[in-house]
Order: structure tokens, then C-alpha cells, then sequence
């Protein structure tokens, strides 16, 4: 009997799931576990195994295609078996509506679509890219194979080749239009709004500009819209800071850290050090480690600890939990974990939420202070700069040291300023003599 592939149920809550691609073609052979198709839910993209070794066919998902769970989208095939007689036909192909990453192509019958539906048939086998990244790659010259892909497994989209096609010289001729000729529908004042959007009962003007694209709000980045307007919204946020001299951490991460890391098999980041000393903090200091909830703050026994993480253009928040109970060694082989399942589109939803506590770290793009908005429903997040030598004053004597700003973001209705301080002084006592940790 045929094995059903279906829309899988990777989270309690999650109802639908958006297909992003497949990673083989129909009529492929393919062996039970390899990565065979890739799926977006609400918080990034995961690829998903085969459920059996035979022949893939019958395949119905296309990219884009929101999917409610357990639909079935394919099946398997061993030997000598045959399609179900009420498997489910292609929901949509080239040749239909031709509607592309939620946009319509108007489609004459004088067109040339058999000649284009065989040539982007080649092009899949090659490449992985967004029918619409290929009609557009068509239209502006570009070959999708000097374009890099910032989708699940190196997918070209629509975005992609615009890019790639502004940043080359040769790949765009600039025409000026003449005076009565109709510009294409591409400019602001051409856009037709149904209703002018408002803020607190302002009507916005668009800017008089040429558009470059639509890019819907949708997937991840719609997550992370909702909860921080939601964050920004419903917690008054206030902000301290706090230098903290790193030359003795960075002395003894070079004297234990090639140690730690042969034992872990895994390597021990300044990030890794400091989300071990934030999670033995954090019990002494409960209410940063808290929720509110109606008209109670929840004070956690756990340290469930967000890890802020960029991947490709969106935030993830792998959670590392219990990490008030973990050793160091642990820890760190705990973040690297989460980070390989991450780069490898293999994070479950589960392993993304329940933190009750945020780290975000952006010195490694050179960021030598900034704030952030509190990961609902928390009550703090710790911001983490980048280690800058700085001068500083050493017993009278002007000495480089390699300094950290921390700025901690806590909601003012359950912690005022004193709270945040005490927090931020323990902190950088405990940085400045890791000695004491053990």
C-alpha cells in the first residue's frame, strides 16, 4: 500500500503550514529519514523526512501553499505498487492560474506558456527558485546561477534576483519614458488603496516613490510583528546600562576553555559564558525572571533561557531550559546544538518557545550598544554589545581594557528601576572575578 506523505503537525497549536519546496522531484527514488520537503510554520522553516524508502509521486503541495495538518501532499511508492484511485490531483500547476508567491499573472491564450513551462521544467532540476524568481529572472536577463539564495537550502525568491540584477551594471538598461507614456505599475501613485490606513485616526500618505516590491507579512516575521507590537504596546519599558570589564573572563577562557570544549565537543562562545552566569543570577533576582498575568506576576522556578539568534533575515529564540541547572560545559554544548538544528532548518516549535528570560547578542556585527524590546510574556531581556579595548582609569593609571555595555530592558509594571540595577551590578561583579563561579 502507498505510504502517505502529509502536512505535518509539528507544534500542539499549529493548525495549517505553508510548503515551501520540495527536495526531490516526482518520480525520484528516496530512503526513509533523508530531508524531502521543506515547510514553513509560524516560527521558521523546517524540513521533513521521508516516512519511507521507495519512489516519490503523486505530489499535490506547491511552494507558497498554506496546508492544513495531516493533508496528504504525496506518497511513496515501493516497488511494483500503484497511486491510491482517490489520491489527490495537483492542486495547482503552471499551467492554471498562474498565481505566483500570492501575485496573479494574467496569462492570453496567444502567450508562449508551453515553451516557458518546459524550460522552467529543466531549470528545476538544477536549481531551487520560486516560479516567480525564475519569470522574473527571465524578464531582467539574470542567471539564476550566479544568484544567491537566502531561502531554506539556498531557494532563490523573487527578492533575490532583484538584488542581483540592481547590483550588476550590465543587467539593467535605464529607459526614459516619453512624456505621455504610462509608467508600469510599479509607482506609488498607480497604487490603488481600498481604505487609507490610519494611525490613532491619522490618514498615511505613501510616500510619491517607485515601489520595488510587495513582500507579504507573513510566516516568522508576522510573529515576531504581532509579539513585539503587542510587547511595545502593553509593557512600559525602561532601560539601564552597565559597562563590565572582561579581562579576567577572557583570561580564564583561555586557560579552561580548550578543556571545557574538548569535554563538550563543542565550542565555548563569550555568549555561552555569559548565559551561564545570567542563569545562576536569575534565581536571586525572580521577579526579572517572571511573567504578568492578569493581575498576578508568576515568579518562575525554571530558567528557561532565550538565546536570540539570527537565521538568514529572521530572529529566532532557541530556548535553552533549565539552564540555572546546567554546567557550563553543558551549556555550551546545549547552544550549540540548538544552533546546528537552526542552520539546519531542524529546530522544533517546542524547542522556540517557553523562555522566561531573553539574551540577545549583537556585538558580532559590531554593535556597541543597543536596547530591545521585551520577548512577551517575560519581564526582562539582557542586550549584549559588542567587547570593545577601551581606555580606562586602573589605580590612577589609563589602562586598554576589553569592555562590555550590557542594557537590560525590563517591564516597568513589575520591576522598577532598583530591580534592573541590582541585577546589572551583580552582573558585572560576577563577570569581572569568574573566579567565583567555582
Amino acid at each position: 500500500m502507498a505510504t502517505e506523505i502529509i502536512m505535518p503537525k509539528v507544534d500542539m497549536v499549529m493548525e495549517t503550514g505553508t510548503f515551501v519546496e520540495w527536495l526531490k522531484q516526482e518520480g525520484d527514488p528516496v530512503t526513509k529519514g533523508e530531508a524531502l520537503f521543506v515547510i514553513m510554520t509560524d516560527k521558521a522553516a523546517i524540513e521533513c523526512e521521508a516516512p519511507a524508502s521507495g519512489t516519490l509521486a503523486g505530489v499535490n503541495a506547491q511552494p507558497d501553499e498554506v496546508i492544513p495538518v495531516t493533508n496528504v501532499i504525496g506518497y511513496i511508492l515501493a516497488q511494483g505498487e500503484q497511486l491510491p484511485q482517490n489520491a489527490p490531483q495537483e492542486k495547482q500547476t503552471l499551467r492554471d492560474s498562474k498565481v505566483f508567491a500570492g501575485q496573479a499573472v494574467e496569462v492570453s491564450a496567444s502567450s508562449n506558456v508551453d515553451s516557458t513551462v518546459n524550460m522552467l521544467s529543466e531549470e528545476v532540476k538544477t536549481l531551487r527558485a520560486t516560479p516567480l524568481a525564475r519569470l522574473v529572472a527571465r524578464e531582467l536577463g539574470v542567471d539564476l546561477n550566479t544568484v544567491t539564495g537566502k531561502g531554506p537550502r539556498g531557494r532563490i525568491y523573487k527578492s533575490d534576483v532583484v538584488v542581483a540584477a540592481e547590483s550588476s551594471a550590465n543587467s539593467l538598461a535605464v529607459i526614459e519614458p516619453e512624456a505621455d507614456e504610462p509608467q508600469p505599475g510599479l509607482s506609488a501613485e498607480g497604487l490603488t488603496i481600498q481604505a487609507a490606513p490610519t494611525i490613532e485616526g491619522l490618514a498615511v500618505q505613501l510616500p510619491n516613490a517607485n515601489l520595488r516590491e510587495r513582500v507579504p507579512l507573513k510566516g516568522a516575521r508576522a510573529i515576531i510583528a504581532s509579539r513585539l507590537a503587542y510587547s511595545a504596546q502593553t509593557s512600559p519599558h525602561i532601560y539601564l546600562g552597565i559597562n563590565v570589564d572582561m579581562t579576567e573572563v577572557v583570561r580564564w577562557r583561555q586557560m579552561v576553555g580548550p578543556k571545557i570544549e574538548q569535554r563538550a565537543q563543542s565550542r565555548l562562545s563569550f555568549t555561552a559564558i555569559i548565559a551561564y552566569v545570567v542563569a545562576r543570577l536569575l534565581p536571586n533576582h525572580p521577579f526579572l525572571n517572571s511573567s504578568l498575568v492578569d493581575n498576578e506576576i508568576l515568579l518562575w522556578e525554571d530558567v528557561h533561557l532565550g538565546i536570540a539568534t539570527a537565521l538568514g533575515d529572521d530572529l529566532i529564540v532557541p530556548v535553552v531550559r533549565q539552564a540555572d541547572r546546567l554546567s557550563l560545559e553543558e551549556t555550551a554544548k546545549e547552544m550549540n546544538r540548538l544552533l546546528e538544528a537552526a542552520r539546519g532548518h531542524k529546530l522544533l516549535p517546542a524547542e522556540m518557545s517557553g523562555s522566561t528570560f531573553t539574551i540577545t547578542n549583537l556585538g558580532m556585527f559590531g554593535i556597541e550598544d543597543f536596547t530591545a524590546i521585551i520577548n512577551p510574556p517575560e519581564a526582562a531581556i539582557l542586550a549584549v554589545a559588542k567587547m570593545v579595548d577601551t581606555p580606562v582609569a586602573v589605580d590612577g593609571q589609563v589602562a586598554i581594557r576589553p569592555i562590555i555595555h550590557f542594557t537590560i530592558g525590563t517591564d516597568h509594571r513589575i520591576n522598577d528601576g532598583l530591580r534592573a540595577a541590582r541585577f546589572l551590578n551583580a552582573l558585572k561583579e560576577t563577570l569581572e572575578n569568574p573566579y567565583l563561579l567555582f
